[in-house]
């Protein structure tokens, strides 16, 4: 079995490519039969560096079964778990490690069709401890969100449908399980899980409908009240993408960009930071009357510095219609510091993710990115500089869904491939995919790692910063141990 996408096309496009990473492992999970599908709905690292892919995978008789997958630091499968509902719609979509064991968050249906959440407790083994049904009002659907913290305490995040009717459901902890804390009269969309430090507290963020006949935004913690943002008279604003400083010592470092429509100036995107308690602390609205611009993903760096991958539209000049990949910096007080064009066309389904390591170097993922060699889309992963310029990149076959920007200056990727199968007509699948990436030394990009790669190194030896290409290790400066990595590779690729 191979990856259609891996053609000579493909192998010429990674020739030109300035590729200076290697992959150091590679996974793909392969469902007991070929012609069914796996998807992949959130993965979540784990302290020992490994991985928990969680989703779902067709069966032959009902549907879909709940799936996660335990990979070690090594990209090796530990264990599988799979589960089966009554219905259709099972899926795993979020993990936590609490104490000495794993926590998984599952939608499953009932025999009534309707969707309730449970609780997987597992031994770090894959072993089976047990399991909570969350409750719920009868012929309502419980879908669960995340688990989120608040003061320490490990919560549950849903939605509960009823009809029309959408609120936010919270579970709080206790001794035999979960119950049930409030209903909140909001939509929730998304959630920043928080963490075990006090001022570490989840958010939830979601919408709510307002007399104008608009939705306009919210987002509140366990027991704060909310925090509401309306734009125009019967626009739209949405929750879409949020962030948190890394390891805050504060309490102002949550970060949400919220999708917003103008009447004047089209789709736009909001970008707020608040506290913990739903203040906020300031906005920037990011607009042009030329494109309409869509927040795909977001970042923050340990000194609040924000970036904000954005999907832009154009409206003006050839071709019409373009579609382009921007990454756009803030300062840590909300001023603008740069806006780059990363990508310059791509296809409708262009999308992205940004990420920044603990020392502040950025990374991104691109899947729909139009190549002159290949119109119908690619994927890129890439590392760039402060103004947006590429540190390296190269072209991928993986349709990204997950990045972690490791301490040690790799990557873990995850997302999906599609492969070939045997047969006639040809049969096409797609598979759940994890990599790891490693700079292998080659800074220029030529493909060999020789004098001219040393000498970068040596010409950067001291300095510090998150922009240098020759610091291979991800800690900020260029050093001895960027040095032997160059040297141990010499001579690859040559």
């Amino acid at each position: 079995m191979r990856a259609t996408i891996v053609s000579g096309l493909l192998a010429s496009l990674l020739t030109l490519a300035s590729a200076q990473v290697r992959e150091v492992w590679r996974y793909v999970y392969t469902p007991p039969q070929d012609d069914l599908a796996a998807h992949l709905e959130r993965a979540v690292r784990l302290s020992d560096g490994g991985l928990m892919l969680l989703g779902w995978v067709e069966t032959p008789l009902n549907g879909r079964d709940a799936l996660a997958i335990r990979l070690l630091p090594s990209g090796a499968e530990a264990w599988v778990y799979q589960v089966d509902g009554a219905g259709f719609d099972d899926a795993f979509v979020d993990a936590i490690e609490s104490a000495d064991e794993l926590r998984l968050l599952g939608q499953f249906t009932d025999a009534d069709g309707y969707l309730a959440a449970q609780v997987h407790r597992l031994t770090p083994a894959g072993q089976p401890i047990g399991v909570f049904t969350l409750s719920r009002t009868p012929n309502t659907h419980l879908r669960p969100l995340r688990f989120l913290y608040y003061e320490g305490e490990l919560y549950i995040a849903a939605d509960a449908t009823n009809g029309n009717t959408s609120q936010l459901a919270l579970y709080e902890p206790q001794w035999m399980g979960y119950s049930l804390l409030l209903f909140a009269n909001l939509r929730p969309w998304g959630v920043i899980p928080g963490g075990v430090d006090y001022i570490q507290r989840g958010i939830v963020y979601g919408t709510v409908a307002s007399a104008a006949n608009s939705v306009d935004a919210i987002f509140r913690t366990v027991d704060s009240f909310p925090y509401r943002y309306s734009s125009a008279s019967r626009g739209v604003d949405i929750p879409v993408v949020a962030s948190v400083v890394p390891n805050m010592s504060g309490a102002d470092g949550y970060y949400v960009g919220i999708q917003s429509e103008d009447s004047r100036t089209g789709e736009d995107v909001v970008l707020i930071r608040h506290s913990a308690w739903v203040s906020a602390v300031w906005g920037y609205r990011y607009t042009n009357q030329w494109h309409d611009d869509y927040a795909e993903d977001l970042a923050v760096d340990a000194q609040g510095n924000a970036s904000l991958l954005v999907k832009s539209v154009l409206w003006q000049g050839e071709p019409y219609e373009r579609r382009t990949l921007r990454l756009v910096r803030f300062s840590e007080n909300g001023r603008l510091l740069s806006d780059a064009e990363l990508v310059e066309d791509g296809r409708p389904y262009l999308s992205g993710l940004v990420r920044v390591n603990e020392t502040g170097q950025r990374y991104v993922a691109v899947s729909g990115a139009v190549h002159p060699d290949a119109p119908q889309g690619v994927s890129l992963l890439a590392r760039v500089d402060a103004s947006g310029q590429f540190l390296w990149r190269f072209v991928s076959e993986v349709d990204y869904d997950a990045l972690f920007a490791e301490p040690d200056g790799s990557l873990l990727a995850v997302g999906s491939q599609v492969f070939e199968g045997q047969g006639f007509p040809t049969p096409y699948y797609r598979r759940i995919v994890a990599v790891r990436y490693a700079p292998n030394g080659d800074l220029d990009g030529n493909g060999c790692v020789d004098d001219a790669d040393l000498l970068q190194v040596l010409f950067a030896f001291g300095q510090q910063g998150a922009d240098l290409a020759a610091d291979l290790n991800g800690d900020g400066i260029v050093d001895d141990a960027d040095l032997l990595q160059v040297l141990f590779a010499f001579g690859e690729g040559c």
